[in-house]
């Protein structure tokens, strides 16, 4: 089956991780939508249709997680903005300090998703554990950050 073919025919929808984050699910809910795609879309269990489920719910995580960066970029710039203390010492960046963090995760997660691609070598599972492991540290990053403006 062709890439483009496979991409067309494609079943996804974040529905099913919607309704899990709505009942509260949180890193349960990572994979439901692409495990979802998988049982709806025709030949599911092919590895080029395993690797377009999964690669459309990473999508769908990278976004949310951008979202929430932006939401803590906002809320870290008005803290910045906040006049100091009397008789504290200066506060860090929050800005800064949300960057480095993010940058450290970004290759924490690279370098983390070649080492699973690696465990496949040579094998038709190596593509698939690759975006595998992106959709899941992605989607767990942004329930990370999620839970960060919660508690804020």
């Amino acid at each position: 089956m062709p890439l483009g073919a496979v991409a067309e025919g494609l079943k996804f929808s974040p529905r099913s991780v919607e309704s899990c984050l709505d009942q509260g699910g949180w890193r349960d809910c990572i994979g439901a939508a692409a495990n979802a795609c998988m049982e709806a879309t025709e030949g599911g269990y092919a590895t080029p249709v395993i690797a377009g489920c999964l690669s459309a719910e990473h999508e769908w995580w990278d976004s949310e997680l951008n979202a929430r960066y932006s939401e803590l970029q906002d809320r870290a710039r008005d803290i910045d903005a906040e006049p100091a203390i009397e008789g504290m010492p200066p506060r860090p960046s929050e800005a800064e300090a949300l960057r480095e963090m993010q940058r450290a995760w970004i290759a924490y997660r690279d370098a983390t998703c070649r080492y699973e691609e690696l465990q496949w070598w040579g094998g038709t599972g190596a593509s698939g554990a690759y975006i595998g492991c992106l959709m899941r540290l992605t989607g767990e990053q942004a329930l990370t950050l999620r839970s960060y403006l919660a508690e804020g």
